[in-house]
């Protein structure tokens, strides 16, 4: 798009209303990848990436991990999830610090 950021509307983004069904249960891996946060300063945590991704499956418009990153600043996503905007790099690191492993049940 010669550098021209796509826009994502809160139009655009589905699964939103599902959230509110699955938060709940994702809430138990939010302390996940934390014990690596020495300065204690972690913004996105592993409920909220998860959430993050479903609503990357739900939404057709959201394609890219730009993308995930642009629904982030949306305020539709931000209050049912509890987050602030990710940063590319936060969302980059995340497929290393949140270790699914960890999460068996």
């Amino acid at each position: 798009m010669d550098g021209e950021r796509e826009r994502i509307s809160e139009r655009d983004v589905k699964g939103v209303k599902y959230l509110d069904r699955v938060l709940p249960l994702l809430r138990r891996l939010h302390s996940v990848g934390c014990e690596r946060d020495k300065a204690g300063n972690r913004d996105l945590h592993m409920d909220q990436y998860c959430a993050l991704i479903l609503l990357f499956l739900f939404s057709p418009v959201v394609d890219s991990l730009r993308g995930i990153q642009r629904v982030s600043e949306l305020r539709k996503v931000q209050r049912p999830v509890g987050l602030r905007p990710a940063s590319l790099g936060s969302l980059s690191e995340s497929v290393r610090v949140f270790d699914p492993s960890c999460c068996k049940a």
